[in-house]
């Protein structure tokens, strides 16, 4: 993909509604539907758009890229924390910057923001978020996040013990996974109404204890509460990474009626952990398939929420 195509993509964005994608698991035998590209160099792997920064660069022979939010405050006199913020199934990072939105956050907390877009299963975009060998998808999507985090590391200074993962849905997965498969690189992950697999909870691979975060409505129909998409309960997987960071106190309490409908939900929270790990979940009531926010609706705001509970922990 030449450079001019890809800012003619940039061009292209558009408001959206939701941006989770209201699918959660492909079906279909998996292929990386991009392109083949010429070598990105380091003097060309960006090019800015107002505000942004559309980045590319080569993993496994295609041509990936990813949206860089830099806040205006940035100067390069000091290290910098980065969160990677990963979009749904079906969804893209033009829609994830709008929905699961951090830039303001980033402007006052000064962090850098780091958007990437997923490659193509069969038609639609995804995140490869199983460790599982016969996995339909043929992503390697760890390799591909620690790529940018050595391309960002040569434009920034960045700060290699803040370095964090959220996302929606299949991007709360691919969180998760990160987690797992390369703990030693971030510090602290969130999921909003992601999920792990059995064969990811058999196979996880995380050697580091490690902060963890979920956001989840009871009503979710996508992923459900009870039984994430086959892999358990919401509570089960923060009873997982509670139990692999050695989490010796367990407390419950309610949430705030926000928007004084009559229901809030409950913050669970696991704690007296390794390393001053905590894990940590939001179930909210009768909530769906969505990134919350109070502006919508919600009882709480994601972002604000996400962010004040992965920049506590220092890797």
């Amino acid at each position: 993909m030449k450079y001019q195509s890809l800012l003619i993509f940039a061009l292209s964005l558009t408001a959206v509604a939701c941006g989770g994608g209201s699918k959660a698991t492909a079906t279909a035998t998996a292929s990386i539907e991009s392109p083949a590209a010429a070598p990105i160099t380091k003097e060309n792997s960006c090019i800015e758009l107002g505000a942004l920064l559309e980045c590319a660069l080569e993993h496994q022979g295609v041509e990936r890229t990813f949206k860089i939010y830099a806040p205006s405050s940035l100067d390069g006199t000091t290290a910098v924390k980065v969160l990677f913020n990963f979009h749904g199934y079906g969804s893209s990072a033009d829609e994830q910057l709008l929905y699961g939105d951090f830039r303001d956050l980033s402007e006052q907390e000064g962090f850098l923001l780091v958007v990437p877009q997923g490659s193509l299963l069969d038609g639609d975009t995804h995140w490869n978020s199983d460790s599982d060998a016969e996995s339909k998808s043929s992503a390697d999507d760890s390799g591909f996040v620690s790529k940018i985090i050595d391309a960002i590391s040569e434009r920034y200074d960045v700060e290699p013990s803040g370095v964090y993962a959220v996302g929606m849905s299949n991007g709360g997965a691919m969180s998760l996974y990160l987690a797992c498969s390369i703990s030693q690189r971030i510090t602290a992950v969130a999921s909003v109404t992601g999920f792990m697999s059995a064969n990811l909870l058999s196979d996880c691979g995380v050697t580091t204890p490690t902060s963890v975060l979920f956001i989840h409505g009871t009503a979710d129909k996508v992923v459900s509460w009870d039984n994430g998409l086959g892999g358990g309960s919401i509570l089960s997987l923060a009873r997982f990474w509670a139990s692999h960071n050695r989490c010796s106190d367990s407390s419950t309490e309610r949430l705030e009626d926000y928007n004084g409908d009559g229901v809030s939900g409950v913050l669970h929270k696991y704690s007296a952990c390794s390393a001053g790990t905590q894990v940590q979940v939001y179930e909210i009531t009768d909530m769906g398939h969505v990134w919350p926010e109070k502006r919508r609706g919600d009882d709480i705001n994601g972002a604000e929420v996400v962010w004040t509970f992965l920049t506590r922990f220092q890797g």
